[in-house]
Formats: C-alpha cells, sequence, structure tokens
C-alpha cells in the first residue's frame, strides 16, 4: 500500500468571502496517523474520540440475562419494574453488572414509565421489531427513565493558577491545599463575566436592549472529569480554553455516591400512544428515554415511533453514554418550540453514531452549555424541518462527522435572540464531511474556533474551511482519531 500525506489546510479556500481570522492551521494524515498543528497559544483541533461509553476505550458489553418477562395482555408496567427491582437487589459481579431483563416477544402495554435507577442493569427485547413497549396515556414525560441520585457532594474548591489553558488542553496547574491522586473525581469550571461576555458580541443582541442578552455566570462551563496521574492530568481535554484574562477559573473535587454507571437500553422498539384523531396530538408520551444522574451507559439498537419531544435526551449530569443504531420515525407533535429534538445531549463526552431521524425539527442537537466534548458520528435525517446543531447557548466541542441532513442546515453561528438570547450556539466545533441543505459556520473568537471540511452544500460563515465540495481523508475523523 502506498503511502498518502493528505494535508488539509485551514483557511486557505476561496469561497466568496473574507476570512476574519488570518491564522493557519494544519491537519496531516499518514498511514491513519494524524498530525495536528498548534497555533501561537497551543490551541488545535479537539480530540473527540474520548466521547462514549467508557470513553470508546471499551466496547459496549454483552450482559448475562437474569430474568425473562413473557409477553401477557393487559398493563406491564408493573410487571416490567419488578423484575428491575428484582435485579437491583442481586450483588453486582466483577465487573459491576447484576444482569440483563430480557423481554419476550409482543406488544408490551405500559400506562406508566420504566425506571433504571441502580447500577449494572440493562432492560434488553428478545427481538427489535416485535419486542414492542406501548407507552399509553396522556403523561407527556419518558416512556423509560435511566436515571441515579442527585447526591452530589463538592469537597474542595481550588483555584487553577495557569494563566492560559489552551484548547483540547488535559493539564492544569493548581492552587495547593488539596493532594490529588489518579481516580480523583474532579469538575473543572470556566467562569463567564462581564468582559467576556461582551467582547463576544453577547451583552446586547440589537436595539440597544440587554434583556435577553448574557448575563455574568449563565454561560459557566463545568467539565466533568477524572485526575490521571500525580500532575492535574486530566481524563479527557478541555472544549474551551482557559484564560485568566477573563476571570479565575477552578477545580472542584467532589463525591457522587448516587449516580448510576453500566446501564443500558437494548433491542426493542418504544412507541407512544396518541389520540388518532388529532395528527398533531400532544398529551402523550414525549420522550422515548431520559437519562440523567448517570455515567458510562448506553442505549443501542432501539427503533422510537410517535414520541413528541426527544427519542434520546441525555441530561447535563449524563457523561460517557453511547446511543447508537437506533431509529425515530413518525413524531407526533406540534411543529415548533422544543418538539422534536430527536437525539439530544446537555451532557459532556455523549456520543451519537449510526443513528437515523425523520420529520425532526432538530435532529441531532446539543443544548444549553454542553460542556462537550460531543460526537454524531454517521447520522442521517430524512424530511428535516429545522436546523441540527447546537440548538442553544454556548454547547462547545461539537463534532458532526458523516452527518447528512436532509432539506435542512447544520448550523454553527450567534444565534442572537433566538432561544430567548441563544447568542453564540458553540466553538471550537467541526463539521467534517457532511452534507445539509446550507452549513452555517462561524466563529465567535481566534481562540475559539469552528470548522468545516470536505462539506457539501451552500455555505455561510467567517469559520476556517477546506476541500468544500470535496472528498476528504480519512472518512471518519471520529475513527481515525
Amino acid at each position: 500500500m502506498n503511502i498518502q500525506v493528505r494535508t488539509i489546510l485551514l483557511g486557505l479556500l476561496s469561497i466568496g468571502f473574507v476570512q476574519s481570522y488570518a491564522q493557519t492551521f494544519a491537519l496531516q494524515v499518514k498511514d491513519d496517523r494524524i498530525t495536528y498543528l498548534n497555533d501561537e497559544q497551543g490551541n488545535r483541533i479537539l480530540d473527540f474520540s474520548y466521547c462514549g461509553y467508557k470513553s470508546s476505550e471499551q466496547d459496549i458489553p454483552s450482559v448475562r440475562n437474569v430474568v425473562f418477562i413473557p409477553w401477557k395482555a393487559g398493563d406491564n408496567t408493573a410487571r416490567i419494574q419488578r423484575a428491575i427491582d428484582y435485579v437491583t437487589s442481586l450483588a453486582p459481579d466483577a465487573s459491576g453488572f447484576r444482569g440483563a431483563v430480557l423481554l419476550g416477544q409482543g406488544e408490551f402495554s405500559l400506562s406508566g414509565s420504566i425506571r433504571i435507577s441502580t447500577s449494572g442493569i440493562v432492560l434488553r427485547g428478545t427481538d427489535k421489531e416485535k419486542t414492542i413497549l406501548l407507552k399509553k396515556g396522556v403523561d407527556r414525560g419518558a416512556l423509560i427513565y435511566m436515571e441515579g441520585m442527585d447526591d452530589l457532594n463538592v469537597q474542595d474548591t481550588l483555584k487553577v493558577l495557569s494563566h492560559y489553558v489552551p484548547v483540547n488542553a488535559r493539564t492544569l496547574e493548581v492552587a495547593s491545599g488539596v493532594s490529588l491522586k489518579k481516580g480523583d473525581r474532579v469538575m473543572v469550571t470556566r467562569p463567564s463575566g462581564k468582559e467576556w461576555i461582551a467582547s463576544l458580541g453577547c451583552d446586547i443582541f440589537g436595539g440597544g436592549i440587554s434583556a435577553l442578552g448574557w448575563k455574568e455566570g449563565d454561560m459557566d462551563l463545568t467539565w466533568d472529569r477524572t485526575v490521571n496521574g500525580n500532575q492535574v492530568t486530566l481524563d479527557a481535554p478541555l472544549t474551551v480554553a482557559l484564560d485568566a484574562n477573563y476571570g479565575t477559573s477552578s477545580l472542584l473535587t467532589y463525591q457522587w455516591n448516587g449516580r448510576i454507571h453500566d446501564c443500558g437500553v437494548e433491542n426493542m422498539t418504544l412507541i407512544s400512544d396518541y389520540d388518532k384523531r388529532y395528527p398533531k396530538d400532544e398529551d402523550h408520551c414525549w420522550t422515548g428515554i431520559s437519562i440523567e444522574d448517570a455515567e458510562n451507559c448506553w442505549v443501542r439498537l432501539v427503533n422510537f415511533k410517535h414520541f413528541a419531544g426527544s427519542a434520546v435526551i441525555v441530561q447535563r449530569t449524563g457523561s460517557k453514554i453511547t446511543v447508537e443504531d437506533c431509529i425515530s420515525k413518525e413524531p407526533v407533535s406540534e411543529i415548533g418550540g422544543m418538539r422534536r429534538c430527536t437525539f439530544h445531549t446537555l451532557g459532556q463526552q455523549t456520543l451519537f453514531q449510526r443513528c437515523y431521524s425523520e420529520q425532526g425539527i432538530h435532529d441531532f442537537a446539543a443544548g444549553y452549555c454542553a460542556a462537550g466534548p460531543n460526537a454524531f458520528v454517521q447520522c442521517d435525517s430524512y424530511e428535516s424541518l429545522g436546523f441540527s446543531g447546537s440548538i442553544d447557548a454556548w454547547a462547545c466541542g461539537l463534532l458532526f462527522d458523516v452527518v447528512n441532513i436532509d432539506g435542512h442546515n447544520l448550523t454553527f453561528k450567534n444565534l442572537g435572540q433566538d432561544k430567548n438570547g441563544a447568542g453564540w450556539n458553540t466553538a471550537n466545533s467541526l463539521f467534517w464531511q457532511c452534507t445539509a441543505a446550507e452549513i452555517e459556520c462561524y466563529a465567535p473568537a481566534k481562540d475559539a474556533m469552528n470548522r468545516a471540511y470536505g462539506c457539501w452544500a451552500q455555505f455561510s460563515g467567517d469559520g476556517e474551511w477546506a476541500q468544500s465540495n470535496n472528498h476528504v481523508q480519512p472518512r471518519s475523523i471520529f475513527y481515525a482519531q
């Protein structure tokens, strides 16, 4: 095999507008090895490979079945919940798993929600198409809740002494006071002060009226990380630079005993019933699966049908979640607002791969201050009714990798007053080999660059572009990383 070196020079394409930033980055691929060029402050393209279950360093396991539930007519809510509660009572094995509840073939009618609230439990169907959970009634909640307990306990707060920590960095200098060791859980918080907000032009969005502008403290980013080694080296990179000129960042040590891990939902179909007399009925189940106060969990091989809100939503307290090989069709709702955010994350280190969505308003979306990194890889939509990307304020470190949006846009830009003053929706994010009706790629600052490489669409934006309407290698940056 011949060795081929492919160099993508960023910001050098002439695409009909003047680049706002003169800097030039380079990304080189040789023998499937990627070489990055840092800017003068040490910022570089993010490594998104830390997204997903176990930071994508381990395969999702096949957990042994311990309970089988055959189909039965009538309401099955209590039957399934009792089985999950039974598995909860079992001791975890050496790998931390209690076991799986296996559902037989048939349409299991539910009047209430199913809850997984203990680590090491999997809910599994016998057949993806023939094991069906049908949620009835007018409850607008989720069909399945995978959520632990919000008992986060912050133990100490240390100031970050480093004057500037670049994008993708993992090493920090902090004030003394606590002896940090490998495996300690920490959170890194970046403040959002008035000067920084003004530098992005997000204090006033127009009309001389500041009511919807960003306010001090509204856009603080908090990364959930683990200390790796004797120095303060984090297990995953930061998605935004820490700049002491705009305020002092902090490192918080914590315990979170109630957060669950190693849980999954797989191989079944979830359906929300609705009033067939009203094609846009909204008095029914809105969400397929909601994940909260959880890490290292997954959803795979699940079909979703008729949900008004999200097929899967990862809440702010979700981290290292993989959602893969899932299909959402025929959502039922009005068209507008925060409906049909089909595959949606507000968390961090989440991976959505090989997912498909029809008639979503925001098929693949990150929400308010999702700290990232978060990745959407090899995902497709059909008849999209709105844009995909960050749909609210400052969800940083997004990757859209081989994502195809049918009939609408992929968007990294300042949303201004939209979404109650969302302003800049992202920074340090990347479109890689994507297609859409239009790709909007704008950048908020020199050290908060958004990029689009090898994409096919109409284009707008002053971010960094390369090889527009052309193919780039590797085909997937996520898998190459």
